[in-house]
């Protein structure tokens, strides 16, 4: 009987009769080697390096592919059936799995191989010396869909391309192109740059005349602006006028009513007085007359005396005729004189009368629109005395009415 105590990573399989009847990580037994056979495989994972430098693509250039695999055993019992995994005391164990990894990373080897050389033979070198990245996924996938790589119990955990290079020769190649494309790049880099500048100097050129033009319609409408207010204030300005210019003929027209109306009360103080004076003048006309009735009385009292005393005789009645006449004379003598007086009274009065007066008396009767055509007759016949004078459409058109019923008055 042995005692043996194995590694923690060892994962260890007993075997008794061809059956295993114990296995585990890092065991610790007792055993007899005439009757039990111990088989020893590392958990560990491990990486293989592979390079395949005869690899040729569809252009038929011989590129290198270089990469590391990181493998591990999953399935004991089908890696313990494939490799020699067995336990002795002759051979140490460790030896013994370092070479068995290396022949099983051998074997993965040939299948990444077979994998990359179905890939690199589809694609020119160009395509694939830029394919490492997608060839590395490729490869895993194929691993993992391999039935073999299944069959030796291994599970490969990650694949790593590190460089895919062609010869030295397609390499001088491709860095000829490559150089050329990139002295082209330059080239276009250093167009573009003087392109781009050029581009850069039309756009100032064309903001700078974007901005004079800009100035020059600010200025424009400024100057716009500028008119337009000059015209608002000869507006007002010819506004204040004309209101002040309605000011003073509503002045004058104020002031010419108040003197009308004043030569008005005058003139009817003057016919006051001479109504007054008219009726003291009739007044001594009735007094006249009434003297004159009472020299007719007289006279017919004394032709009654006279027709009376006609009997007296001839000398005196005729002496009464002479009488009679005379006072007949002088009775008709002061009746002219009254009459003279009364008819020179009416001419004096009538003389005295003021045009005007009689005039606004008569225009008092018109309307507002003959009144207006009236006034703007006059105005025609003194054109030549006014300066200034100023019409609104609204007294135009009173003014036109004015005209026209006075013509037809006229005309009537």
């Amino acid at each position: 009987m042995k005692f043996k105590k194995f590694s923690p990573n060892d994962y260890v399989m007993v075997v008794k009769n061809g059956k295993v009847v114990r296995e585990g990580l890092g065991l610790s037994l007792f055993y007899n080697e005439l009757t039990t056979n111990i088989m020893v495989a590392p958990s560990t994972a491990f990486d293989g390096a592979f390079a395949f430098d005869d690899l040729v693509t569809s252009d038929y250039q011989r590129v290198c592919v270089q990469g590391v695999t990181t493998y591990m055993l999953t399935d004991y019992e089908k890696a313990t059936q494939m490799l020699d995994f067995s336990f002795n005391h002759v051979v140490p164990m460790e030896d013994k799995i370092l070479k068995n990894m290396v022949l099983l990373e051998k074997r993965i080897n040939n299948i990444i191989k077979a994998i990359v050389i179905r890939e690199v033979s589809k694609k020119d070198v160009r395509t694939v010396i830029r394919f490492a990245d997608e060839m590395a996924s490729v490869i895993a996938e194929k691993l993992a869909q391999d039935e073999s790589i299944a069959k030796l119990g291994v599970s490969i955990t990650g694949v790593n391309i590190l460089g895919i290079n062609p010869n030295a020769e397609t390499r001088k190649a491709l860095e000829a192109a490559a150089r050329e494309q990139i002295l082209k790049e330059q080239d276009d880099a250093i167009y573009m740059r003087r392109n781009a500048a050029i581009e850069q100097e039309r756009v100032i050129k064309e903001n700078e005349i974007n901005t004079e033009i800009k100035v020059a319609e600010k200025e424009r409408e400024k100057e716009e602006k500028e008119q337009e207010m000059m015209k608002y204030i000869q507006t007002c300005q010819l506004d204040m006028k004309k209101e002040e210019q309605e000011r003073e003929q509503a002045m004058k027209l104020k002031a010419l009513q108040a003197e009308l109306t004043m030569t008005n009360e005058k003139q009817e103080k003057e016919q006051a007085m001479k109504l007054k004076a008219l009726k003291a003048n009739l007044a001594l006309d009735t007094e006249r007359q009434e003297k004159e009735l009472e020299l007719r009385e007289k006279a017919a009292a004394k032709k009654m005396e006279i027709d009376n005393e006609e009997m007296l005789g001839k000398i005196e009645l005729e002496k009464k005729n002479k009488e009679y006449t005379a006072l007949e004379a002088e009775n008709a003598k002061i009746k002219a004189d009254q009459e003279a007086y009364a008819v020179e009274g009416i001419v004096r009065a009538y003389n005295n009368l003021n045009v005007a007066l009689v005039e606004a008396c008569a225009m008092a009767q018109m309307d507002p629109g003959t009144l207006m055509a009236r006034a703007f007759m006059n105005i025609g016949d003194n054109a030549g005395k006014i300066g200034t004078f100023n019409l609104t459409p609204d007294l135009l058109q009173t003014i036109a009415t004015g005209i026209g019923n006075n013509l037809n008055k006229q005309q009537g």
